[in-house]
């Protein structure tokens, strides 16, 4: 296994690289973001624009989108002893339960109660669950992720003007209600841009991956030290049987984020073949795994010291992710969660390698 140091994709960024506004609110429209193309086989950098992605599909590809829809995923409410708390949840446990940070922590013990602004009571289950000192609690009545819907704040991203709304941060195609973070890829997408693809000859597919915790630190030096979190994750019946008909006609899959690469790699049975599935996946990939669906990777932009960099490299390989990176830097591209997008693909023709 070779080893790769975080350090080692780690870049430089001026701070007005950065972009905390929603395309829609900034340019007029979602699919209006700038698109660096990235050769995985030979390299080469070509900068492009999102509207114009459809140049570098062929009929007969598939492209795979989650259609996760993100809620708001922060509490707050007082302690029996009046302290004010804030609940950031990570993940959900069925629908009345689940893992979150509280802050502060000093007035919290198992079995404590947390009524809420809205006075809904909230019971500490379990304390220091993991390395990242999560509380498990329990709503005392009622559904969990309702009160949240209802009542809660999204959790904010690492860069945002202000505090978007959930309808700023989930796709216009997000279906399935069940996490607290978005699969920001998605957001360059609108329903013009897809149904374009569709009537080129583009087959548009869906999966289903709950990103959580993905804000958690990243502490590990060498990369391959890390453990991701494990997420919940269904590809249908349809996509599992499109993917296995676009692979008999030499077609290629992209997949649209993180996301849908991990729940398609998740559920590969091999000869880039995947199954019907529902379960959950702790899959981290880094530069010795290897693809066995995905040929292509739309995404955004990545802070170094994620998983989600660590997985660019693996796709394209750390030294030309970085080139990719320093060049959408000088080149102006906007970085982060409502900025530009980067295509990892074979675009020099033939089946490239996955």
């Amino acid at each position: 296994m070779s080893s790769l140091k975080i350090e080692e994709l780690k870049y430089e960024l001026p701070f007005e690289a950065i972009e905390g506004t929603p395309r829609e609110v900034r340019l007029g429209r979602r699919d209006a973001g700038r698109l660096l193309v990235v050769d995985r086989a030979t390299a080469q950098l070509t900068d492009s624009f999102v509207q114009d992605i459809g140049d570098w599909f062929r009929p007969g590809d598939v492209l795979v989108l989650n259609n996760s829809k993100r809620i708001p995923g922060i509490l707050y409410g007082r302690t029996r002893r009046g302290g004010r708390v804030e609940l950031r949840f990570v993940d959900f446990e069925g629908d009345r339960a689940g893992l979150c940070v509280v802050f502060p922590m000093h007035d919290i013990d198992k079995d404590a109660v947390i009524r809420t602004d809205d006075g809904t009571d909230i019971s500490v289950r379990e304390v220091d669950v993991t390395d990242h000192k999560l509380c498990r609690v329990e709503a005392v009545s009622g559904s969990l992720k309702e009160l949240l819907v209802r009542y809660g704040r999204p959790i904010p991203g690492f860069f945002y003007d202000g505090h978007w709304s959930c309808d700023h941060l989930n796709p216009y195609y997000a279906t399935e209600q069940g996490t607290v973070e978005s699969p920001l890829a998605g957001l360059h997408f609108t329903r013009q841009l897809v149904e374009g693809l569709s009537d080129a000859g583009v087959e548009i597919c869906f999966v289903t991956l709950h990103s959580v915790g993905s804000w958690l630190p990243f502490m590990e030096e060498d990369v391959n030290d890390h453990v991701m979190w494990s997420e919940e994750f269904h590809v249908p019946a349809e996509t599992a049987q499109a993917i296995d008909m676009a692979r008999s006609r030499g077609s290629r899959v992209f997949a649209c984020g993180s996301t849908s690469l991990r729940a398609l790699e998740s559920a590969a049975v091999g000869d880039g073949r995947v199954r019907t599935t529902r379960d959950r996946t702790d899959l981290y990939i880094t530069p010795s795994y290897d693809f066995k669906v995905v040929d292509a990777y739309f995404t955004n932009f990545h802070q170094y010291h994620t998983s989600l960099i660590v997985l660019d490299a693996a796709f394209a390989g750390a030294e030309t992710v970085m080139a990719a990176y320093h060049h959408a830097r000088d080149a102006g591209y906007r970085f982060f969660e409502f900025g530009d997008a980067v295509l990892y693909v074979a675009a020099s023709g033939g089946d490239g390698t996955r």
